[in-house]
């Protein structure tokens, strides 16, 4: 296990840069690494009571609510504490985002960069063997500089995550479990069944191993909100139950201890408004009661270190603090990114689960994207928003804390939410669009078939014209052959002739006064006076009642009905039409019921005046008594409704 680390599959190692110094003591959402220990500040009694807890057992769970500093509190506060006791920490946190992650081996590279860091002897590993072998053979021992042994401490931060990031696939999930199998074996101090079954089968490869020595102690640090993730392990590790520390909240009396490290840039006055500020404590409460965030109060800090920078301040006023604690990270966030749009874009949809956990990404793979380039990535590095960490030769980007979780997945829900409504409103124009256009579509179809009707029915009355004056050419003809050639047999053929135009005419008018009879029949005058009309239009009004057959004519109903609708017909020129179809109707009528000469209209309109009764049963023609009028009898006449 000596050398380097291994190229890819290498867990997140902390940088030795450090993140602040005298002008700028507050990292803002950045951990405090090692090298930041002397701005590390109001957490001391925490830091003896970890470094108790994890020299008294071999197996610790440290946890705590996010935002309150645990991964600051381990590196910039237990790791320098436990050094002196001969204690090796190492730092890991894992890389999900292999196909199948190599968990294991993932914290044998951390241990090899973080030794040759600090100048440890690592003992040589054996390819293919579990945690325990290795921690358990009896060369492998770790030596520092001055050729002491030293325990290695194995800080597994952020663990929470191999209950989210490790269950991402079936091929991750079964690494996550390979690996909790051999780090179980390891707390408990247990020989793994296939070491057992080895061992059972050849005793003698029992000495190469110190079963009774625990040269190494666990350290798991995970969010409370996860414990019970973490319960479900128990049957396989009972040892996570019982060594624990919980993480609280800063209380104000610490956190002023935070703010008065500057006095060179802000004054006690300030300082103690800056931390009411954060506390959202009222002004009677006591400090020691107030409950602080220390990542909320390291970004105001911050914040408000960079106003007076950018102001030309000497020192932090009361005025610079203004807002809120959520508008506080929120303007944080809108500044960080204003002049990043594109990087903005792509840390919302990519350095954040859809369930809204913190994710990584490869740094070659942000560098892919359009428009998005090392100097925008080194300008959010800057600003605290995104952390660079290498894994290996594989340099990844993340969100600096979870405290931008909320501001970044609002930012990015509620950039979708306008897309999908500026698609929904695009998706409505274009729906308009269309049926603009298929309206305009119908109504040119309209047109054009109502234009190509008016040609058909110009056609028609052409044709109508046109076989008009054939046949009275044709008669004409017809005649003239008779009178020419007097000839009997050039004469029949010229009444056949004759009769042959004759009832091509009189088919087609004949079609006309069956219609017009069947409207008789059911009494719509209107339509059949519309029938006399157009075959009076072609043939004269005389030429067009004598169409009419005589049981039309006989019909008393089928004569009212008529002779009511041409009474009824007013303005020119209809109604002279319509005086000549009546004056032709009366005639006709004259000659089909014999009644002899024809009266006139003025004696007609007195003798056979008309008006409109009801259906129904009454008396009908003269009384005996009466010598003026020579009609039937009085009789008893049933009209139907």
């Amino acid at each position: 296990m000596t050398g380097t680390a291994t190229e890819g599959n290498t867990a997140r190692i902390a940088t030795e840069l450090a993140a602040t110094s005298s002008n700028e003591p507050w990292p803002g959402l950045l951990t405090f690494r090692e090298s930041d220990r002397d701005h590390f500040r109001g957490r001391q009694a925490e830091t003896d009571e970890l470094r108790r807890v994890v020299l008294r057992e071999r197996t610790t769970v440290f946890f705590g609510l996010s935002g309150l500093g645990k991964s600051s509190l381990l590196q910039a506060g237990l790791f320098p504490a436990v050094r002196p006791d001969n204690v090796f920490p190492v730092y890991v946190r894992f890389d999900f985002t292999p196909v199948a992650p190599d968990l294991a081996q993932q914290l044998r590279n951390a241990i090899i960069a973080q030794a040759a860091r600090h100048g440890i002897e690592v003992p040589a590993a054996t390819a293919g063997e579990s945690l325990w072998e290795f921690f358990h053979r009896v060369p492998n021992i770790f030596w520092n500089r001055s050729n002491e042994p030293v325990t290695p401490l194995l800080v597994l931060d952020q663990f929470e995550e191999l209950f989210t990031l490790g269950s991402a696939n079936s091929a991750v999930v079964a690494a996550t479990q390979l690996f909790l199998t051999q780090l179980a074996d390891l707390v408990e101090g247990r020989v793994p069944s296939d070491v057992k079954i080895r061992v059972d089968a050849n005793p003698a490869e029992a000495a190469a191993f110190a079963f009774a020595r625990h040269q190494y102690k666990v350290l798991i640090s995970i969010r409370e909100d996860f414990l019970a993730d973490l319960e479900t392990l128990r049957a396989r590790m009972p040892a996570i139950g019982f060594n624990r520390l919980r993480l609280r909240r800063m209380n104000g009396a610490a956190a002023l201890m935070v703010v008065n490290q500057a006095p060179q840039l802000i004054d006690a006055p300030v300082a103690e408004h800056v931390v009411r500020f954060v506390g959202a404590g009222a002004e009677n409460v006591p400090l020691a009661e107030l409950e602080i965030e220390p990542a909320l109060l390291s970004v105001v800090c911050r914040e408000l270190n960079a106003k007076r920078a950018a102001l030309g301040e000497t020192r932090i006023t009361a005025d610079l603090l203004k807002g809120n604690q959520n508008k506080v990270i929120a303007e944080f966030y809108e500044r960080s990114t204003a002049d990043l749009p594109v990087l903005r874009e792509f840390i919302e949809d990519h350095l954040l689960t859809a369930s809204g956990y913190r994710d990584s990404v490869a740094l070659e793979n942000a560098l892919a994207t359009p428009n998005i380039t090392n100097a925008s990535i080194a300008l959010a590095v800057e600003r605290r928003l995104l952390r660079r960490e290498d894994r290996g030769d594989v340099p990844r980007l993340e969100l600096t804390h979870d405290l931008l979780v909320n501001v970044v997945k609002i930012s990015r829900d509620g950039r979708r939410q306008q897309f999908a409504l500026e698609q929904q409103r695009v998706a409505a124009v274009r729906a308009q669009d269309e049926r603009a256009a298929e309206f305009v579509r119908l109504r040119e179809v309209s047109e054009q078939q109502k234009h190509t009707l008016e040609l058909q029915q110009q056609q028609v009355r052409k044709f109508r014209v046109a076989l008009l004056i054939s046949v009275v050419t044709g008669l004409a003809a017809i005649a003239a052959a008779g009178v020419a050639i007097r000839s009997q047999r050039e004469a029949v053929l010229a009444r056949q002739v004759a009769d042959s135009a004759r009832q091509s005419v009189q088919q087609s008018l004949r079609r006309v006064t069956q219609r017009l009879q069947e409207q008789t029949r059911v009494r719509d005058g209107a339509l059949a006076v519309s029938a006399l009309e157009q075959l009076a239009t072609d043939q004269g009004a005389d030429n067009a009642v004598n169409l009419l057959e005589d049981a039309t004519l006989q019909s008393n109903v089928s004569v009212a009905v008529i002779a009511e609708v041409l009474d009824s017909i007013q303005g020119d020129p209809r109604k002279a039409m319509a005086s000549a179809l009546r004056a032709g109707l009366l005639r006709r009528m004259t000659v089909v019921r014999k009644i002899g000469a024809a009266p006139t209209r003025d004696r007609e309109d007195a003798v056979n005046r008309r008006i409109a009764i009801t259906g129904g049963t009454f008396a009908m023609g003269s009384p005996a008594s009466s010598a003026e009028f020579t009609e039937k009898p009085q009789h008893t006449v049933t009209v139907a409704a």
